[in-house]
């Protein structure tokens, strides 16, 4: 088994960070080359990770890399990636996998190849909220009915999100998140009913879902793109057999085990930001599966699925009607 894995970084703005100082952490990984369209930006986080700053993709690849990582704006994920897979390199990219659900299809095809390594960071099912939901719902908790949340003010911040042309759009580059949860948490998604309107922005920013799953259980789904930072921004509760379980952003989980039982509250608040939302967890996992040839934690099946939801929503949207989906694909 190999014992290190040369790391180049593709976007050195918020996310970039993130994961240059998480992968910079773990011994096993060297930071090779860091790029970006802002040159003073990649020379600053070069300089803080003990890297070099390097031009462009062209560069990274060259450098002998084995695993590109890509944090540039949405807009260009897909094509960093195909090129990289292209190259016989590795890739974690950032979420979305694509802004459209052609290229993600053509890159779940790319990424079905022998001894090719693809893989998108998803860093939910990685934050410790809702690993401890997960093992709750493991433990005999069944979700029936489920209300989930994002109340936030993500259209400004960063301003490329509110063009469509860039992020593809709220669904994709908040929404995605809350589509895997959904089926991590409770079942596969069968049908969806949508609404949505524009009244702040040329995009949709806001949107109300009801959702139907596999086997009976329902949700809602409420989102907006223009309600500041008032907390709980991220929220989602989950009903079971007078039973329920709330998560507090990334902050906390609150389980009522039955309705004469004490109320469990787990809180997370205090952990680093990297571990609390689940970067640490989800970088260290990659780089073993990268190392051991096992498969991705997040692949492109699970990626494209979460794409296939937001389109079956703006379809729904657009015709005032309620959209089936097809199961989903393997993992």
């Amino acid at each position: 088994m190999r014992r290190d894995v040369r790391v180049g970084l593709l976007g050195a703005g918020g996310m970039g960070r993130i994961h240059a100082e998480t992968l910079a952490r773990d011994p096993r990984v060297r930071i090779a080359g860091v790029s970006d369209v802002d040159a003073a930006r990649s020379g600053r986080l070069a300089s803080d990770v003990g890297s070099r700053a390097l031009p462009d993709l062209k560069a990274l690849l060259a450098e002998g890399i084995d695993l590109l990582v890509i944090t540039t704006p949405n807009r260009w994920h897909a094509e960093a990636a195909a090129t990289a897979m292209e190259c016989g390199i590795g890739v974690l990219s950032e979420k979305p996998m694509a802004t459209n659900i052609e290229e993600a299809r053509t890159l779940c095809q790319m990424a079905s190849r022998e001894g090719v390594f693809y893989v998108v960071g998803h860093n939910r099912r990685h934050a410790p909220v809702y690993l401890h939901a997960r093992e709750i719902i493991d433990g005999g908790f069944r979700p029936l009915f489920g209300a989930f949340k994002m109340h936030e003010g993500d259209y400004r911040t960063p301003a490329w999100v509110s063009d469509r042309s860039v992020s593809g759009g709220f669904l994709y580059e908040n929404l995605v998140h809350f589509f895997d949860l959904m089926e991590w948490l409770i079942a596969p998604v069968a049908q969806v009913s949508c609404l949505a309107r524009a009244p702040l922005y040329a995009d949709d920013n806001d949107f109300v879902i009801s959702i139907a799953f596999d086997g009976g259980a329902i949700a809602s789904l409420s989102a907006t793109g223009h309600a500041s930072w008032l907390r709980p921004a991220e929220k989602t509760e989950l009903v079971g057999d007078h039973a329920s379980l709330h998560i507090e952003e990334l902050d906390r989980t609150l389980h009522s085990p039955g309705m004469d039982a004490e109320i469990r509250t787990r809180d997370f608040s205090a952990l680093p930001r990297a571990e609390r939302w689940g970067y640490q967890g989800q970088d260290s996992e990659i780089i073993d599966a990268f190392l051991s040839g096992k498969r991705p934690c997040f692949p492109a099946t699970r990626a494209l699925r979460t794409l296939e939801i937001a389109e079956a929503c703006t379809l729904s949207a657009r015709r005032g009607l309620p959209v089936r989906l097809e199961p989903p694909l393997p993992a």
